[in-house]
């Protein structure tokens, strides 16, 4: 009975430690929202498809010049300047390539009636203050002063990225970046291949390892570059991985399948963007992560089933002990609803730790092996990434302009 004590208390210290882990960063953040898009507006004055026009904008920008424009609309800039507020939040954006400083930020104080073009020191000599100061005046308040916003906004975009394009800027150095991928992705699916047909004993050891060698040669011929000794190294463990992963996966045939599928789908999506615009956020992310959920929710499920078949005279105990986490998770988290929301996860957490523990004692039998791979599974969720728009730079010295209307 003395480890309940123990794993309530470590489950609270978990919930404490990710509650301030939570608010250091949303402290951090200027706005409390993450900075990973090219057009955020706070005001919904923008409708989806300018939006989206205005994002296939900048980034076709970005491909072409490499430097990073973002646009920001917020109700008000409260006590700050508008001046001091968009330095702040340029900085933290970083926009624009690192040691180039190529970004510029738009920003629209709707409720203040306030608007300023920050510019990156690597842009002062292309978009002038004087310039910016025109824009403003010219071709962004005048519209606004109509209560057309979207055309504003556009407009002023569509200036900036006539400028950039102009400008001496770095040529973008994703050209070799790309090649480079290609060249480990193209390795990695050959690898894929070889250990398939070596499961299937349709290739043999001596076969694979002239494959390897001769794919080893063509690959590095093709990737070219001063590099080419790193790929004499890299091509062949990326074989190497490929080869296990997939070999293992038939001899799962069920795995494999499901994941041949996960890849076709993912390839056809893809596709797809070469000729219709396609939210990868709506395709791709949330399908993913939606499907995970799910199957770590049905691993919680089976875990809580073997639970209470194992050790059904403490499953009620270990029940509320998780409850009582996800109110106290909740009551620590706060900010309304939104806080009971993201106390779930850690709820999920603290389930699986207690339970899982629960199957792995001693004398539970089998479920040891269940409890550790649940455990896996869970760590394995707990990792995630982000895409975001900066590019490493975000050094501003003030340059720009600002106007009101």
């Amino acid at each position: 009975m003395l480890r309940w004590p123990r794993q309530v208390g470590l489950s609270l210290l978990i919930v404490m430690c990710a509650a301030l882990l939570m608010t250091a960063q949303a402290a951090t953040s200027p706005l409390g929202v993450a900075l990973d898009q090219r057009v955020i507006d706070l005001t919904g004055t923008l409708d989806s498809g300018t939006t989206e026009r205005l994002k296939g904008q900048l980034a076709g920008l970005e491909q072409r010049k490499g430097a990073q424009v973002a646009v920001l609309l917020v109700p008000t800039t409260g006590e700050a300047s508008i001046e001091d507020y968009a330095n702040q939040l340029f900085r933290a954006w970083k926009l624009g390539r690192k040691d180039v400083d190529d970004g510029i930020l738009l920003v629209v104080a709707k409720d203040d009636r306030k608007v300023r073009i920050e510019v990156g020191y690597g842009l002062e000599g292309t978009v002038t203050d004087l310039l910016a100061h025109r824009i403003i005046e010219e071709h962004i308040t005048p519209a606004f002063r109509q209560g057309d916003y979207a055309g504003g906004v556009s407009a002023g975009v569509n200036d900036l990225v006539l400028l950039v394009d102009g400008g001496d800027l770095p040529a973008v150095a994703a050209s070799q970046g790309q090649l480079q991928a290609f060249t480990v992705l193209l390795a990695f699916i050959l690898g894929a291949i070889g250990g398939v047909l070596i499961a299937a004993r349709k290739l043999g050891w001596r076969g694979a390892l002239i494959v390897t060698a001769l794919g080893t040669v063509a690959l590095v011929v093709f990737a070219g570059g001063r590099e080419w000794p790193m790929y004499l190294l890299v091509l062949p463990l990326t074989m190497l991985v490929g080869g296990a992963i997939f070999g293992a996966l038939w001899l799962a045939r069920t795995a494999f399948y499901c994941v041949m599928g996960l890849l076709a789908y993912i390839v056809a999506v893809v596709v797809a963007n070469r000729f219709v615009a396609v939210s990868y956020i709506h395709w791709l992310a949330w399908p993913l992560g939606g499907a995970l959920v799910l199957g770590l929710y049905l691993g919680l499920f089976l875990i809580i089933k073997a639970s209470w078949k194992k050790r059904p005279r403490f499953f009620i105990l270990r029940a509320l002990a998780v409850g009582v986490i996800y109110v106290a998770a909740g009551l620590l988290l706060g900010h309304g609803y939104q806080g009971w929301l993201v106390a779930i996860p850690l709820a999920t957490v603290v389930a699986f730790i207690i339970f899982v523990q629960s199957i792995a004692e001693p004398g539970s039998g089998s479920g040891g092996g269940s409890g550790s791979s649940s455990s896996s599974s869970s760590s394995s969720s707990s990792s995630s990434s982000s895409s975001s728009s900066s590019g490493g730079g975000g050094s501003s010295g003030g340059g720009g302009a600002s106007g009101s209307w």
